[in-house]
């Protein structure tokens, strides 16, 4: 099948999907507002530490929302393309993921587009509205350059926060469980995200910078754009955002097929 005929379809499986999603009009609202409501909650708990110090890590209160900002971005495409990779055992379990390999198009492509997650407009709403309000507070001068590099920073933020959900659902390929790991890598590896890397210890920035790379989601590019030393590491490796992406996105794509080869069914 050739690439073109993969994106038609892509499409059209997500405009059925969408089309499903918007019968419950009011749970759909309701999750954007309980999405805004949270991310906002989180904002104002950074406010609230800062108000007494002012600076954490010389970071100050506004550039850690522009920092927060682009993680929320980047988490609500991540959410919209691979949030349900998580759940990936469930298909493997109750015998359902078969019918995902007996159709003439390639398994990973047909599982990621089973699902698109439209509520994720909520991060999208909240991200906008504090990139507008911290580049007026801070100054920011926006130009086309820094522009397509905060898109290119998002697309490798997408791709890495991606990519380990991928890899973490590949391990219900050998162990038909996957979703506690989620709350055991994931979840704690986003919760970094949402300040400086650079108030952690120099192992745990090493880590998150070279094994699982989630300082490019947000950390290194931030520090690009706001024009912020990074102790440690050179000051232009946020440049480096999405090749990180690809590549640990391909390395994720790898061990799934991987474990995709080794997946018996469970005959239910």
């Amino acid at each position: 099948m050739t690439l073109m005929r993969y994106i038609e379809l892509y499409f059209k499986l997500v405009s059925a999907g969408i089309r499903a999603q918007l019968q419950y009009r009011f749970a759909f609202v309701m999750r954007i507002v309980g999405m805004i409501t949270s991310y906002t909650g989180t904002a104002v708990t950074m406010w609230v530490m800062l108000y007494q110090f002012q600076e954490l890590g010389s970071w100050n209160f506004y550039e850690m929302l522009f920092l927060f900002a682009i993680a929320v971005l980047s988490w609500g495409f991540c959410i919209i393309l691979f949030f349900h990779f998580r759940s990936l055992d469930t298909y493997i379990l109750n015998g359902t993921f078969d019918r995902f390999l007996v159709r003439p198009i390639n398994p990973f492509f047909h599982f990621m587009a089973m699902k698109f997650d439209v509520a994720s407009f909520g991060q999208f709403i909240f991200s906008i509205f504090v990139f507008i309000w911290v580049s007026y507070e801070l100054g920011i001068a926006w130009s086309l350059g820094k522009a397509l590099f905060l898109i290119a920073s998002v697309v490798g933020g997408v791709l890495i926060q991606g990519g380990l959900l991928v890899i973490i659902s590949a391990f219900a390929f050998w162990t038909t469980k996957s979703e506690q790991f989620y709350w055991v890598v994931m979840y704690p590896a986003r919760n970094l995200t949402n300040y400086p890397l650079v108030i952690y210890p120099k192992l745990v920035q090493w880590f998150t910078a070279f094994v699982v790379p989630f300082g490019f989601v947000n950390y290194f590019p931030a520090a690009v754009l706001l024009e912020k030393e990074t102790p440690f590491f050179p000051d232009n490796i946020g440049y480096f955002s999405p090749v990180v992406g690809i590549v640990f996105f391909l390395v994720a794509y790898y061990i799934w097929m991987l474990g995709l080869s080794r997946y018996k069914s469970t005959g239910s």
